[in-house]
């Protein structure tokens, strides 16, 4: 019998998460940005990185022409920035939020735990989702406690073990 869609959902909330704003710049020179989870790391030498990002989110398209994003991992500070960015129907999420252009022109956010500057390296369909596959050319990081999320809520996961 298949997994069911609600059961997988309901299995993957059991993993723990940083959290993320994946940004871009478009061919008009408007920003964009949303906040996502679905971000990994594929290899260190070349540095590349990988997000999925579903096909009917707004953002995905710009993604796909203008062929290049930044990831931004967040501190447990910046929940409200999450926030923003997940809601729908926000006409301007960056407001106020202090911003520089990375190496591609894409936003970095200021006060981001770190972040990853990427040119457009592939991209793979899989079911819902487009796999997009980024270069980083660029990357920063400071010290600070990560934003997390787990089954359905935002966390703080500066407790260490050991």
């Amino acid at each position: 019998m298949p997994v069911s869609p609600n059961d997988f959902k309901a299995a993957m909330r059991r993993f723990a998460t940083g959290v993320t704003i994946v940004t871009t710049i478009g061919e008009d020179g408007h920003v964009h940005g949303f906040t996502a989870n679905a971000f990994a790391s594929v290899t260190a030498d070349p540095p590349m990185l990988l997000i999925c990002v579903n096909r009917t989110a707004q953002s995905h398209p710009l993604i796909s022409a203008a062929g290049r994003f930044c990831v931004n991992v967040l501190t447990l500070e910046q929940q409200g920035v999450a926030e923003r960015f997940a809601r729908t129907g926000v006409e301007d999420r960056f407001g106020n939020l202090p911003w520089h252009p990375g190496t591609t022109g894409s936003p970095v956010l200021e006060g981001s735990l770190s972040y990853f500057d990427c040119t457009l390296a592939e991209e793979h369909t899989a079911g819902t989702h487009t796999i997009f596959v980024g270069t980083v050319v660029e990357c920063g990081f400071k010290a600070g406690t990560p934003l997390g999320y787990f089954d359905g809520s935002y966390r703080d996961f500066s407790c260490a073990i050991g």
